[in-house]
């Protein structure tokens, strides 16, 4: 398979991903009856993008991985397969088991993109879940709070392991850092219901003084607008009271004057009451604010450590899935047809001789004529009267002559020196008849 192809594959899966899931990390901005653009929140936020940016290079990573498997592997070839039992069973399991480590990356990657905790309700119910409650409400021993889950199920769950967390945290000996003042009771420490139930109050508290307030403030407006009306009409009197110096105009200046009077009084009173209801709403409304900063801020803790869980539970779902996909990949390739076959196969015979191989120039039985000089090894194992002369022998050997001066290997036929001698180099002298 021609690399450069496949690397184009690879990043074309690459890109894929990327654009699948998610080119752009902005996100639009909360609705109001989710946390804000608080710090927290954005905190949560930059967290989320991160976490889901590493499962998209992740699954990039895991499909770059599959086609380095699947891409060098003849597919074509299934069609020659003969499904028999159980000579297929590799086959079609390893197939399987490569669909299945398929599928579960594309889950696992999906989970690190699914919406967390978003309101108070959402994370009471997860909290009752693993957290002991009463008819009182959720229950402590020495500050901390009492679960319900087995510990060594979270070490097999890392949604499991981070709600634990989540719940020493909110629910620990500084829940009141977390969920906001005065929220404690004589009994039990702050919890999550508290908070809500606080907001509850709070908010009700609001629906009745704001409409109230409203209201009185309308009689205030109207009130300044006729203590206005009235002014102007008791000026426009008295000046022509001044001018015309009638008489008749002093019912019409008093009546107007005591409507005066009484708009004057019933302003003042509205005007304190409305200062009262103002104050009572501030208060209410500052405490509003307070515990909304910390329902975000709780919110925000959920929503990240809730993703913490769910990215180490897709982390490891998508390595269960890379092996997956790597034992399926191997039991394919074995078992497609001609997989093994070249080891079946006897080795290839070497190609023939087309010519000979050049016979030797001599072959044994040339006749010789040797000389052994004396002191040699060879010497000693002749008659002294055979040393140091020529004699007739026979050469032993299919290559080529010996050189004069030896080594070579002769049977001497002189009839008082018969036998066969190896002298080496330098030891006698050689020479053909």
């Amino acid at each position: 398979m021609d690399f450069s192809k496949l690397t184009d594959a690879v990043e074309g899966i690459r890109k894929f991903v990327e654009n699948a899931a998610g080119g752009s990390d902005k996100e639009e901005p909360a609705d109001k009856t989710v946390p804000g653009d608080s710090a927290a929140t954005q905190l949560a936020r930059n967290a989320r993008q991160s976490y889901q940016k590493t499962a998209r290079w992740m699954l990039a990573a895991f499909a770059a991985v599959g086609v380095l498997i699947f891409g060098s592997l003849p597919f074509a070839a299934i069609a020659d397969v003969e499904l028999t039992w159980p000579n297929s069973l590799f086959l079609v399991g390893g197939l399987v088991l490569a669909v299945v480590g398929i599928v579960g990356a594309v889950i696992a990657v999906s989970l690190v993109s699914e919406p967390e905790d978003a309101s108070l309700g959402e994370l009471d119910v997860a909290l009752r879940e693993i957290q002991k409650t009463d008819d009182k409400g959720f229950v402590w021993v020495k500050g901390r709070p009492v679960l319900t889950v087995n510990k060594f199920a979270a070490l097999w769950n890392p949604r499991l392991a981070a709600r634990i967390e989540l719940a020493n945290i909110v629910h620990g000996p500084d829940s009141s850092a977390h969920l906001g003042p005065n929220l404690e009771s004589a009994e039990r420490q702050a919890s999550v219901t508290n908070l809500i139930q606080k907001l509850g109050d709070l908010e009700s508290a609001h629906a009745k003084l704001a409409p109230v307030a409203a209201k009185l403030t309308v009689s205030v407006e109207g009130y300044e607008k006729r203590i206005a009306d009235l002014a102007k009409l008791l000026a426009e009197l008295r000046t022509r009271q001044g001018e015309h110096a009638e008489t008749g105009l002093d019912n019409e200046i008093g009546a107007a004057s005591a409507m005066y009077q009484a708009a004057a009084a019933k302003l003042d009173s509205e005007r304190a009451a409305l200062t009262t209801e103002k104050q009572k709403l501030a208060e209410v409304d500052d405490q509003l604010k307070l515990y909304h900063d910390h329902r975000e801020l709780v919110l925000a803790e959920s929503g990240v450590m809730q993703l913490r869980g769910t990215f180490r539970l897709a982390r490891r779902v998508l390595a269960v899935a890379a092996v997956l996909t790597l034992f399926g990949g191997t039991g394919y390739a074995l078992s497609l047809p001609g997989a093994t076959a070249n080891a079946a196969e006897p080795p290839a015979a070497a190609p023939a001789t087309t010519t000979p191989p050049a016979p030797p120039a001599y072959s044994t039985g040339l006749r010789a004529t040797v000389v052994v000089h004396d002191g040699t090894s060879a010497a000693r194992e002749l008659p002294r009267e055979c040393v140091e002369r020529s004699l007739p022998a026979i050469w032993v050997g299919n290559g080529r002559v010996p050189p004069t001066t030896g080594p070579f290997t002769v049977v001497v036929t002189d009839p008082a020196c018969t036998g066969e001698i190896t002298v080496q180099r330098g030891e006698g002298r050689f020479a053909l008849a």
